[in-house]
């Protein structure tokens, strides 16, 4: 019987820590990875209860003129893919978050879901890896944060930029890209990575076709490889790359410093393409495709940009803001 009733016990304790999963207003909420934590900034900052890495560093220009203070004085809990600092269970617990965001398009997500679940902390997996998926997942975040109006909002700005690009790109040929990436430029990406989801949407075709062979990419290319390739367009995933790569008196061969199509990522207050792959990519496939298609892309891009922070970061820029957020002069 004392067997018995222990057992009925146990069973009211774990559908009772399973029903939490019901929560209808999640006050605290994590993401599991970089572009989860960055989603949940966009809905709705002050939910937020840490992040997965230091928000400034290469990848990133995370200046406070741009980002709430509140957000900058989070502590960094870590990320369960193991980019930026690690993380365990206790930690997790630790910060007590209603609700945890799982990216589901990182390789092992099964397995961030088995640790979550052993913690009893209600949790969403969300797609976010193609860019057409971004609008029904920005709603479905925001529906699990109870903040309907506020994803509808920002689903349907994103359906409709993704199908302006889509739109115009029809019968438009690909321009061929590099990406560059690592301190000399010759670390880059396959042509099915995600880190190059936005470039191939915006109307690139990657030169490095391969598949990627590892969790993180930078897949190692010679020079003279490059020399072969000899791309139109080459895109740099950061300044560091971009100073090398215009410093450098060998890349001055390839036709894309030639015609000086050699282009930065901007970064401001997040990267806008890679690492992390965020939401960040529905203004940075407007830069893209106005950089690879400049005849074609036919809106004013700083009009864009601007309504862009304004609606997703809640921050007003002015016309030099943008030039410097975009590396132009006036």
């Amino acid at each position: 019987m004392l067997k018995k009733t222990i057992t009925l016990l146990l069973l009211i304790l774990s559908f009772t820590l399973h029903s939490k999963v019901i929560n209808e207003n999640p006050k605290k909420v994590f993401g599991s990875s970089p572009p989860m934590n960055y989603l949940i900034y966009a809905i709705n900052p002050n939910k937020m209860v840490g992040l997965n890495f230091y928000a400034n560093n290469i990848n990133n220009n995370a200046e406070v003129r741009f980002l709430k203070q509140s957000f900058l004085e989070l502590p960094v809990i870590g990320s369960f893919p193991g980019s930026g600092q690690g993380i365990n269970l206790e930690t997790i617990i630790k910060h007590n978050p209603d609700l945890i965001l799982i990216w589901e398009d990182v390789y092992f997500y099964k397995r961030v879901e088995e640790q979550i679940r052993k913690a009893q902390i209600p949790s969403i997996t969300i797609p976010f890896r193609k860019i057409e998926s971004m609008p029904s997942s920005i709603l479905t975040a925001a529906k699990a944060m109870n903040e309907h109006k506020r994803g509808k909002i920002l689903s349907d700005y994103t359906k409709e930029r993704i199908e302006y690009i889509k739109n115009m790109l029809q019968e438009v040929e690909p321009v061929k890209y590099y990406y560059a990436e690592g301190a000399d430029g010759l670390a880059t990406e396959c042509s099915d990575s995600m880190h190059v989801e936005a470039l191939n949407f915006a109307g690139g075709e990657n030169v490095h076709k391969c598949t990627q062979s590892n969790l993180k990419g930078l897949e190692r290319i010679s020079f003279e490889t490059l020399v072969g390739y000899d791309p139109q367009v080459i895109i740099a995933q950061n300044r560091l790359v971009y100073n090398t790569i215009l410093s450098n008196p060998l890349w001055k061969h390839l036709q894309a410093v030639k015609n000086k199509r050699v282009y930065v990522v901007p970064n401001t207050p997040f990267n806008w393409i890679d690492r992390p792959p965020s939401f960040m990519r529905i203004i940075g496939i407007e830069w893209l495709a106005r950089n690879f298609h400049p005849t074609h892309y036919k809106n004013d891009i700083y009009t864009q940009i601007e309504k862009f922070y304004k609606l997703f970061l809640d921050v007003e820029l002015t016309q030099e803001q943008i030039y410097q957020i975009i590396g132009e002069k006036e």
